[in-house]
């Protein structure tokens, strides 16, 4: 079996992660570099030593585990700091990414992805054949991510100014999904998108 890998992309609060939570159900397999680079910032794992080694181990809470909240407040305030905090751990989300994309290739028509950083769409590790990306309204995106991380407004367009555009998440794009209608309406229009690309693809052999 062929399989196509897809990039799926959105800024926060678009609802990326509920289009690749309805493939999972599915039954595909969704590789999500959110969690890979939570899950390498974990006690003893590379990231954290590489982070702590960068920044101090005043980013570390007794227990040894990563100050998740003060880096995340640091990442978004100081654009030093979210410059380190990406050259150290992107490479090792990378290798991460492209080897899970390495043992699922043959078994499954499509592999998602989750990225939410749009130059990482261009990373030749992980070999994309396409970018769907998921869009809402802001005012969408804003009460999502209120009601989801208990941020206040001001928090959340300080990281939505920091993320790409629309245009440009859109010039990366080669299928769009709009997500502005509720949840019934996103999986109406995933499975669309799903007829489409699998009908394109030809017979699973």
């Amino acid at each position: 079996m062929k399989s196509q890998v897809i990039g799926v992309t959105g800024g926060i609060g678009s609802g990326k992660s509920a289009l690749c939570d309805y493939f999972a159900q599915l039954g595909y397999p969704v590789i999500d570099t959110d969690q890979i680079a939570k899950d390498i910032v974990k006690p003893n794992q590379p990231g954290l030593v590489a982070l702590i080694k960068q920044l101090g181990s005043d980013y570390l809470q007794s227990n040894g585990e990563l100050d998740r909240a003060k880096l995340r407040d640091t990442f978004f305030q100081d654009p030093l700091i979210k410059q380190q905090v990406e050259a150290t751990l992107h490479p090792l989300v990378r290798q991460t990414v492209r080897d899970q994309i390495n043992q699922l290739r043959g078994q499954h028509a499509l592999i998602f992805v989750a990225i939410p950083v749009i130059h990482q769409l261009n990373q030749p590790e992980y070999q994309l054949n396409r970018v769907l990306l998921v869009e809402a309204e802001e005012n969408q995106q804003l009460e999502r991510v209120k009601n989801r991380d208990q941020r206040s407004p001001e928090q959340i367009k300080v990281i939505m100014q920091q993320q790409a555009t629309p245009q440009q998440r859109r010039a990366l794009a080669d299928d769009v999904i709009e997500n502005k209608a509720g949840l019934d309406d996103l999986h109406n229009q995933a499975d669309a998108w799903l007829k489409q690309t699998l009908n394109r693809l030809g017979p699973v052999t």
